[in-house]
């Protein structure tokens, strides 16, 4: 592979992928293309030149096609979702050394590589004919681009969205987040279809509600589905600076909105005690998880995605600590808390302890850098069926009812269960905080 060294300054610095046709002439990114997906690629080698003779520059850019390559085969390898036309059309344009901007704001860029890009499609189409009946799509939007008449779809909406989870994109394994943002654009696309966002109206934001109503989608679903669109159209105005693109789910009405919701189900004093029972005389990990879920409060992924480190067994008041690490996110910037543990919880907490030397509390349900959150709640759904005790959300929101039957001021209530927007220790201080805390919990056992 292509491997340059040079110095800067006293130091020699090795930059792979880097390559020079001509001694006096740019340098380019040349690198090969594995072999198991050169086929789906359509070459051996991708080169691109780097439209500058600055090595230091240069290699600031290679970092950055590194990783888009890196991205790219991942994809092909994992037989994830493919490059978006957008996508396409950008390294069509930089195949041209051409940035993905109207060729006005063109930096470095001639007006011979333009006029070749141009040759290239015009060879494409026959003397007389509109191109768009025989340019692909991801040519047309290359065009598009260059000619500042760029038009952005929902699915562009969705792409941008789920390039800013995670940092540069979501993790290929995020299946729950893929699917969530998956789910709520299918809603609206078959509903209006995949329209660009300056010809979609209130109206049809208006007809998508009442189309989804008149199925069996809850009204709750369908606010959150239209607010995750709301949300991926905001982020791509702000991208691609829209400044003349209004979003038309900015402001949408449910009608009769939570009116369909159902209660969720709350444990009763006999199920509870079935469960205490069970924990108490069961060791393992299905059993802890449910001890800690019952006298917590927490949501399973809170739970099992628990480091060894954020449980404190020697502390006054003995507790764990949930907060976002790289293998588990948190669901709100609230859900970062501090919970002491009393009853069930506690004795779970101290033999999940004792049985595990990793980093992880429950080391089965994390790998790949992930929790596995699907598998705990599997196995733990699979014990409460057998218990006659509902599922997993059941626990949380008995504890709810549990924190309201023993008279919890609602503020210490939600900071237990990972709601407050105002932590109690920004009041009373953190010792006085889980004092009042573990007393609120020792009530309702």
């Amino acid at each position: 592979m292509p491997r340059t060294i040079f110095r800067s300054g006293p130091i020699f610095v090795t930059v792979r992928y880097l390559w020079q046709k001509h001694p006096e002439g740019p340098y380019y990114y040349r690198r090969r293309v594995p072999k198991e997906l050169a086929a789906g690629v359509g070459k051996t080698f991708i080169v691109q030149s780097l439209r500058t003779r600055d090595k230091v520059l240069a290699a600031r850019r290679i970092a950055q096609l590194v990783r888009r390559d890196d991205e790219q085969w991942h994809r092909m390898r994992n037989g994830l979702v493919p490059e978006t036309d957008r996508e396409h059309a950008v390294a069509l344009l930089e195949s041209f050394q051409l940035e993905a901007v109207p060729f006005a704001e063109q930096e470095g860029s001639s007006e011979l590589a333009r006029d070749v890009f141009i040759e290239h499609l015009e060879r494409k189409v026959p003397g007389g004919e509109h191109p768009v009946n025989h340019l692909k799509d991801h040519e047309l939007r290359a065009l598009s681009i260059l000619n500042g008449k760029e038009q952005f779809t929902l699915s562009d909406a969705e792409r941008v969205y789920l390039k800013g989870r995670d940092g540069l994109e979501v993790r290929p394994d995020n299946r729950k987040l893929r699917n969530t943002v998956d789910a709520s654009f299918d809603l609206v696309i078959d509903i209006i279809g995949d329209r660009t966002l300056d010809k979609c109206r209130r109206k049809d934001v208006s007809e998508v509600i009442a189309v989804a109503l008149t199925g069996k989608i809850k009204t709750a679903t369908v606010k959150r589905r239209l607010g995750v669109v709301r949300a991926a159209v905001n982020e791509l105005i702000r991208e691609y600076e829209l400044a003349d693109v209004r979003n038309p789910f900015g402001d949408f009405k449910i009608p009769k909105l939570g009116e369909d919701s159902e209660e969720r189900g709350s444990l009763d004093a006999e199920q509870i005690k079935a469960l205490r029972e069970y924990v108490e005389g069961t060791d393992t990990d299905t059993a802890n998880i449910i001890g800690l879920l019952l006298d917590t409060g927490a949501r399973i992924a809170e739970i099992a995605g628990l480091r060894r480190d954020d449980v404190v067994l020697d502390a006054a008041i003995p507790h764990i600590v949930i907060h976002e690490n790289p293998f588990r996110r948190l669901k709100t910037k609230s859900s970062k808390r501090k919970v002491p543990l009393v009853g069930g919880a506690l004795s779970a907490a101290k033999r999940a302890y004792a049985k595990t030397e990793g980093d992880f509390l429950f080391e089965r349900y994390v790998a790949d850098n992930r929790v596995k959150n699907d598998g705990a709640s599997a196995a733990v759904n699979k014990v409460l069926k057998r218990l006659d005790s509902g599922t997993a959300h059941w626990l949380r929101h008995t504890m709810k009812t549990r924190l309201r039957n023993a008279n919890v001021p609602e503020p210490r209530a939600n900071e237990i269960q990972g709601w407050a927007r105002q932590s109690v220790a920004d009041q009373y201080g953190e010792q006085t905080a889980l004092a009042n805390l573990e007393q609120d919990l020792q009530r309702t056992l």
